[in-house]
């Protein structure tokens, strides 16, 4: 059964999804999308046959959109992006036995920033990680508007406060202090293992890292997405 869910923050803005559920499942999987995503990508939108076939629920949600009363991206931030995923854990934290939240990029920093109290274990997809500059990812200033500017094939307004806390996050000290049983799935063709591997080693509770060879970051290569999946379903099946 597919159910269209709309949820009103304190500000007075609404976090559109969509669960999919089965009938007694006590598991519900949360995707998190990353940078300029959505939550109708290929690897949320495929992942919910996929999962409701074994018996998970699924949601998938729009940190922005242009559905009325919705976020901005250029108005965001990592602050408002986390504590909006706290919403969604606090609307399904009284039904579900178990919670685990799926991120992938940027959407990765957005769960390690978050109160995983509630959150049974957490996967990270081809996680982003630190930035030292924002320039790093081709990005301009514009002082008029007060907000940078991706120039990502189109170009993208991220609001500053987005970019300062980018830049203020340390993954050293949050995998130091992560309690949430995790799993890290890598793409083969990205950097962002090697940039992650000094990290890793910090982890204390429970953890698993892989890396899908031939998978570039976002998992479009033949045959890729099945095993992302397979390795997503093997750390949450228990």
């Amino acid at each position: 059964m597919q159910k269209e869910i709309q949820i009103n923050t304190k500000d007075d803005h609404i976090i559109y999804g969509t669960l999919d559920s089965k009938q007694n499942s006590d598991t519900l999987l949360i995707f998190v999308h990353g940078l300029s995503g959505h939550k109708d990508e290929h690897h949320y939108f495929n992942a919910v046959p996929y999962f409701t076939e074994k018996n998970f629920d699924t949601f998938r949600f729009n940190f922005y959109t242009r559905e009325p009363h919705s976020r901005l991206l250029s108005e965001s931030s990592l602050t408002t992006h986390s504590d909006d995923l706290k919403l969604v854990i606090n609307n399904f934290k009284e039904k579900y036995k178990n919670i685990i939240l799926i991120g992938h990029s940027f959407g990765a920093l957005i769960i390690i920033n978050t109160d995983l109290s509630d959150i049974s274990k957490i996967v990270l997809w081809d996680p982003t990680g630190e930035l030292n500059k924002i320039k790093e990812k081709n990005a301009s200033f514009n002082s008029d508007l007060n907000k940078y500017i991706l120039h990502w094939g189109m170009d993208i307004l991220i609001n500053k406060e987005l970019a300062d806390d980018w830049q203020s996050v340390d993954l050293s000290k949050s995998m130091k202090n992560l309690k949430t049983p995790c799993k890290f799935i890598f793409a083969g063709n990205s950097s962002k293992h090697k940039a992650w591997e000094p990290f890793l080693k910090k982890i204390k509770v429970k953890n698993e890292s892989v890396i899908i060879n031939g998978a570039t970051h976002g998992f479009i290569e033949e045959g890729v997405e099945q095993k992302l999946f397979e390795e997503t379903f093997d750390w949450v099946k228990n």
